[in-house]
């Protein structure tokens, strides 16, 4: 369910494509810093994403550094940390520990125990300092696990669940005291929570040949594929309207030529790849 929030580079202009991979850098830097080299293999573009979010609506720029790393270990590069970037670091960590338990759950994936062996450690930390969201994703996670065992054919459900998980990510901090701030947390969640459910039916789109073939758990496979596209544009409206909700509130948002972007054009991008490679097979 991971891997469809990144931006569509050929559309976006150099200087946000330098931004983007600042981010990109800075979500890696706060993972090696905050739990360890093994970490920075969990880095991905959709908490890349929530970083920058993130940092626009809390009017954030983040602390520029550069360094070498394994990656570019020839020439220094620019990265953005910050509070936001650890943030985002830690939920990576979360996540990716809940996604790797799921494979070894699901399938007896030993790769994926062997990651949530690597990342146990820091998980615990991170569990720990964030209960909320340590919560939520283990009892979502927990629900999604039973949804998936009895077969549930109405895909609406676990989209949802995986929504609710995705909106308390999002939730950086507490809603606060002031009514600003409560309508700002209020308007994260919105969007978590539908982007969330987007991306959970997408990959499940994206997914239904191979889990026919694996015979594992789909909720698309009831639904005419011809409709895809249909459900897809209405769960994108809906993310797409909080989006706008949360600009009315921050109208000079940063980074907003990168976050729409990646709204809506990146994030189809996987999706369009696969339509193409399914066409051309049937030719």
């Amino acid at each position: 369910m991971f891997g469809f929030v990144s931006a569509n580079l050929e559309r976006l202009s150099p200087e946000a494509a330098e931004r983007y991979q600042a981010g990109y850098c800075g979500l890696c830097h706060a993972l090696g810093s905050r739990h360890g080299d093994a970490a920075r293999l969990t880095v991905n573009y959709d908490m890349t994403f929530l970083a920058l979010y993130l940092a626009a609506v809390y009017d954030e720029p983040g602390e520029r550094g550069t360094e070498r790393c394994v990656v570019h270990p020839f020439k220094a590069h620019e990265y953005l940390g910050g509070r936001i970037a650890d943030y985002a670091a830690d939920m990576n960590v979360l996540l990716a520990y809940h996604d790797a338990m799921d494979g070894w759950n699901d399938d007896r994936d030993a790769l994926g125990l062997a990651r949530a062996k690597l990342l146990e450690k820091e998980y615990r930390r991170v569990e720990a300092a964030y209960p909320r969201q340590s919560r939520a994703v283990g009892d979502r996670m927990a629900e999604l696990a039973a949804i998936e065992k009895r077969g549930e054919p109405n895909p609406d459900l676990p989209a949802r669940r995986f929504g609710e998980l995705m909106g308390e990510i999002f939730v950086m901090d507490d809603e606060g005291d002031d009514e600003r701030s409560g309508a700002v947390a209020a308007g994260l969640r919105d969007f978590g929570r539908a982007l969330g459910a987007f991306v959970y039916i997408m990959d499940a789109c994206v997914d239904l040949e191979r889990d026919l073939r694996s015979e594992s758990y789909n909720p698309m496979v009831a639904t005419p594929s011809d409709q895809f596209d249909d459900i897809l544009d209405v769960l994108m409206a809906g993310c797409v309207r909080a989006h706008e909700r949360l600009v009315a509130l921050v109208p000079a948002m940063r980074d907003r030529d990168l976050i729409e972007n990646i709204l809506y054009s990146g994030v189809w991008t996987r999706y369009e790849a696969h339509k193409r490679k399914k066409e051309k097979a049937a030719r």
